[in-house]
């Protein structure tokens, strides 16, 4: 699985992306209001939203790595 994949996965608003990463429950998770997504990555206690998936995939929230960075390093599940 590579970033595109998971970039799709997300943009496509069906599945959340879920993983641990530093011992912590994380994940990503997508809503549709008014014909726009918006996203929510979650990771332990803290939680942070996005209107673009570019900044999902590139922001350092998971204990300072991207999910760019962490792809082929943890497994992913989808729900």
């Amino acid at each position: 699985m590579n970033s595109n994949d998971i970039k799709a996965i997300i943009t496509e608003c069906c599945n959340d992306v879920i993983f641990t990463f530093n011992g912590k429950s994380s994940g990503v998770t997508s809503e549709v209001k008014n014909s726009i997504p918006t996203f929510q990555s979650w990771h332990g206690d803290k939680t942070k939203e996005y209107s673009n998936i570019d900044y999902v995939m590139s922001d350092n929230f998971f204990s300072g790595k991207s999910l760019n960075e962490l792809i082929g390093k943890i497994d992913f599940e989808f729900a």
